[in-house]
């Protein structure tokens, strides 16, 4: 029983170490993109973790089989689906403060429940499905008092949002199947490739001067994925989802304390509807916990 408990309590540990680490990530995205082009962080965000990954695959596994990968094909769809998460998700930070987009992300749990009533034919309750259009009414209140250039961002990082629900479920599958690093290393390999070859005209090559920074970029980024993806493993219990919407406190901090980012009243006002419509969504799960 205490086995359980001290497991159950490492759990909530990573998943708010991953939450802060996604809300530095978001820190380094905005300071990176003032010298960066968001493509050229995408691509080497996802090809330095390649390298990174791979030398410690084969520290602990040896050699890496992809011919007998049977899961191949949810690799490529979780990759596709990360690449254009990643750069709506970061390009909607050149135009939104932190706090703003990573609440915004949470709309992924609306478009995850949307995505399984259409694609997995799981049930969606009415009840659901008037708290996911008030939650989108949240995102209403967020633009009332915003620009157009922060409208763009908005509809950025709703786009992310939708992509980030497609990860989801793959990931939910892939994790059954394989092992953390796994996952990570083939999402990072197939990531670059398709970044190279959808966003090739807008990646620079000549990086030297940012590289350090995108290396401790990408350094962020795997460890806050490896944290999240290790928390839900094997993890029913829904603490969890309530030790996710740290992450707007984090971004919060953040925005504020290195960017003097400030956020007006109607701007809370829809925060907190979305994330009382998220947190009742999932309900369902706490319950289970």
């Amino acid at each position: 029983m205490q086995k359980i408990l001290v497991m159950n309590k490492n759990k909530l540990l990573f998943q708010l170490i991953s939450c802060f680490l996604f809300s530095l990530l978001g820190l380094q995205i905005k300071i990176s993109a003032s010298h960066n082009s968001i493509e050229t962080i995408v691509f080497y965000r996802s090809f330095i973790g390649t390298i990174i990954l791979y030398f410690l695959f084969l520290f602990y596994k040896k050699k890496i089989v992809v011919a007998r990968n049977k899961n191949i094909k949810f690799h490529i769809l979780r990759s596709l689906f990360g690449v254009l998460a990643m750069y709506f998700g970061y390009k909607a930070l050149t135009f939104i403060p932190l706090s703003l987009a990573s609440t915004i992300g949470f709309t992924k749990v609306f478009f995850a429940s949307l995505m399984s009533w259409f694609i997995l034919k799981e049930r969606l309750k009415i009840k659901n499905f008037f708290l996911i259009i008030l939650g989108f009414s949240g995102v209403y209140f967020i633009t009332l008092p915003s620009t157009i250039s922060q409208i763009d961002g908005i509809i950025f990082s709703l786009l992310s949002s939708i992509f980030v629900s497609g990860g989801i479920i793959t990931v939910s599958y892939l994790t059954k199947k394989e092992t953390t690093i796994n996952i990570l290393i083939f999402h990072s390999a197939i990531s670059s490739i398709l970044t190279f070859l959808i966003f090739f005209d807008g990646i620079s090559f000549n990086v030297q001067e940012s590289f350090f920074s995108l290396f401790l970029l990408t350094i962020t980024a795997l460890t806050a994925q490896y944290f999240n993806v290790e928390s839900y493993r094997d993890e029913k219990a829904s603490s969890i989802i309530l030790i996710g919407y740290t992450r707007i406190i984090f971004s919060t901090i953040l925005g504020f304390l290195f960017l003097e980012e400030k956020i007006s009243f109607l701007a809370l006002f829809g925060i907190l509807v979305i994330i009382l419509t998220t947190f009742f969504v999932q309900k369902p799960q706490l319950q289970k916990g």
